[in-house]
């Protein structure tokens, strides 16, 4: 299952030459969305329903780290459906899939307050391949293409030293998102890791392009019996600066370490399988942002195969 979302979150926050911000404040993947899961394999052929839902009151950061006035709370749903065929493909096992976030944001800071619900980016998954190898290890490769579909209207919401667009509920760009993940599975123990990588194309609408970056979801956990406890987390790093057609921006972009972005967070974990339904809830406390929306994190997911 592929950076459903993967995410999540996205474009908010154009500035001008005073001190520039992260401009793409949600990343096409949404980090934190795979953890827990078995990142380097596949489940057995089938029809697997995940929901994964996100609370977090995020506040923005600046280029240094410092908190902004700007807030943004954010509820988010992804609705994801995998598919294993049970076929091989260059001797591993092959799933496609599909998911339809659904976000809720209410941004305020400024004395400018923006609140709505909205639909992401349709997530495509073609391929996702897993092999099996020696030890209980477990590699995995896929790609996953975010469409342009959503809702990303913007507000404009001013603040000491800079502009921010208020958060929309989607990017406005296409973004392709190569992935790689790696299990280890022996006796209960899940210990993933998955790295995905966002590769941003113009916004065609604004002229302007967020940097590449890299997100990575961690996770280590122990299932005894019917329960599964343990640690996860994410990284979030941006590899490139962004750009923009506007030279007043680009002015802002320079001004601010290229808008780019960074933010980590780690957290306990605790799930429970009903039989054949599998509940998973957890907790992400945010930590060393800049330029980026960030706080702690709510999670749940919900597993259901047909």
């Amino acid at each position: 299952m592929k950076s459903i979302v993967r995410g999540l979150v996205a474009a908010a926050a154009l500035l001008f030459p005073a001190q520039a911000m992260a401009a793409e404040n949600w990343s096409p993947h949404l980090p934190g969305v795979t953890e827990g899961l078995p990142a380097g394999a596949l489940p057995p052929p089938g029809v697997y329903f995940f929901n994964h839902t996100l609370v977090a009151p995020f506040t923005l950061h600046d280029k240094d780290g410092n908190k902004t006035p700007v807030k943004a709370d954010v509820f988010v749903d992804v609705p994801l459906l995998l598919w294993n065929p049970g076929v091989q493909v260059l001797g591993a096992t092959y799933a496609a899939g599909i998911a339809q976030p659904m976000t809720y944001v209410s941004s305020s800071g400024g004395g400018l307050d923006k609140s709505g619900y909205g639909l992401f980016s349709t997530i495509l998954i073609p391929a996702q391949l897993s092999w099996a190898l020696p030890n209980d290890f477990h590699v995995s490769t896929g790609l996953a293409v975010y469409a342009p579909t959503g809702r990303a209207q913007k507000t404009v919401i001013s603040y000491p030293g800079g502009t921010y667009l208020g958060v929309p509920n989607s990017i406005d760009y296409w973004a392709l998102e190569p992935s790689v993940g790696i299990s280890w599975l022996h006796d209960g123990w899940n210990v993933s890791a998955s790295l995905n990588y966002d590769i941003n194309f113009k916004n065609t609408r604004s002229g302007y392009r967020s940097g590449n970056i890299l997100v990575g979801d961690y996770s280590i956990t122990k299932t005894i019996g019917k329960w599964t406890v343990g640690v996860g987390g994410y990284s979030v790093n941006q590899l490139s600066d962004d750009t923009s057609d506007d030279p007043r921006i680009q002015a802002g972009i320079n001004a601010s370490d290229g808008n780019r972005q960074t933010k980590y967070a780690a957290g306990p974990m605790v799930g429970y399988d009903f039989g054949p339904v599998v509940l998973t809830a957890y907790y992400n406390h945010g930590f060393g942002a800049k330029n980026t929306l960030s706080g702690d994190t709510y999670w749940t997911r919900l597993t259901v195969p047909f």
